[in-house]
């Protein structure tokens, strides 16, 4: 995959004396703490995906991180695209990544965080694809309410903590209503791949399925229709069928992943929305509902809640 040119990162300089972490308590909003969590948790947003998560306009967010990349708690950074401009990048700097290793009685190292974190995100071969995971569950934060929302997004490198031998998702997530949830796996399919390659996955989770003796549901986030249509063909008859539940979206339809746009593979026939995934299948073949992950997060640090503080459909604490 060819690279495009990168403006930035804007890193403060290493001479430049690092602001004393208890001046900032009268500075930050629990909004604020917030996104410095989630930016630790999934490494870079856009100002777009920042915007959704706020709930707010990409002016009125964009004010407020331009404060806090002065205060050096995040690092900034804009590809160049051929066409049009893109949206800021953001990631955690030198002063926010020293703030949450101290509020975990920590190290910035012990959570990940290295000087050369954010010049390693600005050109990572991945960063397309790893920016496609968090427009995904930005848009499923930003649709969300009491009646359906996003309760759990965690990232790839969390779910390789948890079960990297066995499998290696794009990121982890649950979907609740009041009465029910969805826990799922994320691949997103960048169209790059061979669809062999992705058969290959198949089998990776069928060995999660049996040593956590569940039935997963896998989402597959697909390039196109047309590779939708062929996936379909290529996976209705796997073997791995017996012990997986398995659904795909297309985004070049004109509906998000937060829509009744969910296709199961040997299922009913019909697209449905997340939290009716489930029941997509005959009774014997429905996925496990159980959140997998519940009380087995093996990270340093807490894995955040999707949804920001003050957002109606956030549990209450």
């Amino acid at each position: 995959m060819s690279r495009l040119p990168i403006t930035g990162p804007r890193i403060p300089a290493p001479t430049r004396r690092q602001r004393p972490l208890h001046t900032l308590a009268a500075r930050l909003t629990e909004r604020d703490l917030w996104l410095l969590d989630m930016l630790l948790e999934h490494s870079v947003l856009t100002s777009t995906h920042i915007a959704q998560l706020l709930r707010t306009s990409r002016r009125s967010a964009t004010r407020r991180l331009r404060t806090l990349v002065s205060l050096d708690l995040l690092t900034t950074f804009r590809p160049q695209l051929p066409l049009g401009s893109a949206p800021m990048h953001y990631t955690l700097g030198r002063t926010g990544a020293a703030l949450l290793a101290a509020r975990l009685a920590t190290t910035p190292g012990a959570l990940g965080w290295r000087p050369d974190t954010p010049s390693r995100i600005a050109f990572s071969p991945t960063l397309v694809h790893d920016l496609g995971v968090a427009d995904f569950f930005s848009v499923l934060a930003q649709r969300s309410t009491t009646a359906a929302h996003l309760s759990t997004w965690w990232s790839e490198r969390r779910c390789r903590e948890q079960w990297g031998d066995l499998a290696r998702p794009d990121a982890y997530g649950t979907s609740a209503t009041p009465t029910s949830s969805a826990s799922y796996f994320l691949e997103h399919d960048t169209g790059s791949e061979p669809l062999t390659q992705l058969a290959r996955k198949l089998d990776d989770f069928a060995q999660l399925a049996i040593a956590t003796r569940s039935r997963p549901l896998v989402l597959f986030s697909l390039h196109s229709g047309r590779r939708e249509v062929n996936l379909h063909q290529r996976f209705t008859a796997h073997p791995t069928l017996d012990r997986l539940a398995v659904a795909t979206f297309a985004r070049d339809q004109p509906l998000s992943p937060a829509d009744a746009a969910w296709l199961p593979v040997g299922g009913t026939g019909r697209r449905l929305a997340l939290v009716e995934l489930p029941n997509g299948w005959p009774t014997e073949r429905r996925p496990s509902t159980a959140a997998l992950a519940e009380g087995a997060d093996r990270a340093c640090s807490p894995a955040p809640h999707p949804l920001s503080p003050g957002h109606p459909a956030r549990p209450r604490p």
